[in-house]
């Protein structure tokens, strides 16, 4: 069984997530947007080998602390898409418009629509790529533990901003309206920002998804 811990990071509270196999003392971390170090002390306190860091678009705050934990661990860097190739080639640029210390430079193995990673023995992530809020932004969908891993695409009663270069929002709403609202309504929705939700009260409550706003 997986087990799932949430630990805010950057200024932007983003959403890191640990995705640990606690038996076989394995991990993924999705999406750390900064505090590898601290990442790292955790990793190690639950003596857990990080085996990949996957990243679902390439903004800074959800990919500014992967080279440096990927340089601490060894652990190899995927996603998003090659149509965020542009922002994780310009991450140095990104922290300075924030007065931020470099973040390091990386090239990750860039991941396809319908992808699917098997990060762990027992367990498959499927890739669904979701442009819109970037045109490289991808989700993890992880059928059998019943989550998706959605960064910034989708988010309790709301959806990704898309008013940064090269963003979409048509893209975007179509993205999830024919790619994320058809999985079971009872998946677990892992947001790049703030709380969990699921499919089934996106589809209801959601403003941006049920036409009240759109």
């Amino acid at each position: 069984m997986l087990k799932i811990a949430t630990i805010p990071t950057t200024a932007f509270a983003q959403n890191t997530r640990i995705i640990a196999d606690e038996n076989k003392h394995i991990a993924v971390v999705s999406d750390p947007g900064g505090n590898a170090s601290d990442l790292y002390k955790i990793l190690n306190t639950h003596e857990l080998t990080l085996k990949v860091i996957i990243l679902t678009h390439g903004h800074l705050d959800h990919v500014g602390g992967a080279a440096e934990l990927s340089r601490l661990t060894g652990a190899k860097i995927i996603g998003p898409s090659n149509e965020d190739s542009f922002l994780i080639e310009s991450l140095n640029s990104q922290a300075e418009l924030f007065g931020l210390s470099s973040s390091g430079d990386f090239t990750p193995s860039y991941v396809k629509d319908n992808d699917v990673l098997k990060l762990f023995d027992d367990y498959e992530f499927k890739v669904i790529t979701t442009p819109g809020h970037t045109p490289g932004g991808v989700c993890y969908f992880c059928e059998k533990a019943g989550f998706l891993l959605a960064g910034d695409s989708l988010f309790a009663g709301s959806i990704g901003r898309c008013d940064f270069p090269r963003s979409n929002m048509d893209d975007l709403l179509t993205s999830l309206k024919e790619k994320i609202l058809i999985l079971p309504d009872d998946t677990k929705v892992l947001s790049g920002h703030g709380p969990d939700t699921t499919i089934g009260r996106e589809k209801t409550d959601n403003p941006y998804l049920n036409g009240e706003f759109y």
